[in-house]
């Protein structure tokens, strides 16, 4: 009998031997160390800051730096959350613009689409990019200031066509790529995503899981699949001039449910 054909057996448990030998198998499997509190807690604690000083070590004097040299652009207090791999993955020709202590966990990806021309991505002062986004950009994708991104996914391009022979034959058009526009103190919520030719207005709320294919006005709140208006949030009056009354008009026009 091999030694592969005597493990099934073990497994099988097929005779009270092989069931005994099952049974022992499974008691070394789950062993373990006697839990003394005072000082498993201690080791814990000594291993939490231990990986945390070991990768701020490589944040701030090898993976940051190595950002920087890839960006067009970027400000002070640049801020990489090294949570394993160090850096967002990053292909294609594209300018990358950050603004001052912009947070941003390394997770993520900025890709420059083949099909686009003059790729940008632009990010706001404080803004924070709390989870893994992918970033596809054709053209441009910009977002304001004091943002929290939480999306999965922020493309400027409409995607593959529907018809299959079309997908199967057919590149994006470079025509049909638009631009994302995030205004300032936008929340965009865990999982949500944001595709083609969009604008976002200043403190707009996006839902968690929401997708988002058309403009949403300053100050309201959507979520679904699509994403529609589910509510409006206060307009403050000393952003009207600000923003401009077509913004303003957008966001007294607005209908929930649409």
């Amino acid at each position: 009998m091999g030694f592969e054909e005597f493990v099934v057996k073990v497994k099988k448990a097929e005779t009270p031997f092989y069931a005994r030998l099952n049974r022992a198998a499974h008691a070394v499997l789950r062993a373990e160390a006697p839990y003394v509190p005072a000082i498993h807690r201690l080791l814990y604690q000594e291993r939490a800051v231990r990986i945390r000083v070991w990768r701020d070590f490589w944040r701030a004097f090898y993976y940051q730096p190595l950002f920087r040299s890839r960006c067009a652009e970027c400000g002070k207090g640049l801020y990489i959350e090294n949570s394993g791999q160090g850096l967002p993955y990053m292909e294609g020709d594209i300018d990358i613009h950050f603004g001052d202590y912009v947070s941003f966990v390394d997770r993520g990806a900025i890709v420059g689409l083949t099909a686009g021309y003059g790729q940008c991505l632009r990010v706001g002062d404080r803004t924070d990019i709390a989870t893994p986004v992918s970033f596809f950009v054709g053209r441009e994708i910009s977002i304001g200031s004091d943002c929290i991104i939480a999306a999965t996914l922020i493309s400027d391009n409409p995607g593959h066509q529907i018809d299959y022979l079309e997908r199967r034959n057919a590149r994006i058009s470079p025509e049909s790529i638009g631009r994302v526009i995030i205004g300032d103190d936008v929340w965009v919520g865990q999982q949500s995503m944001i595709i083609g030719n969009v604008r976002i207005g200043d403190g707009a709320i996006i839902g968690a899981r929401a997708f988002v294919k058309k403009d949403v006005p300053p100050f309201c709140v959507v979520a679904g699949v699509p994403a529609r208006l589910i509510r409006k949030l206060p307009f403050p009056e000393h952003l009207i001039e600000k923003l401009g009354e077509e913004q303003y008009r957008a966001y007294c026009d607005a209908q929930v449910g649409t």
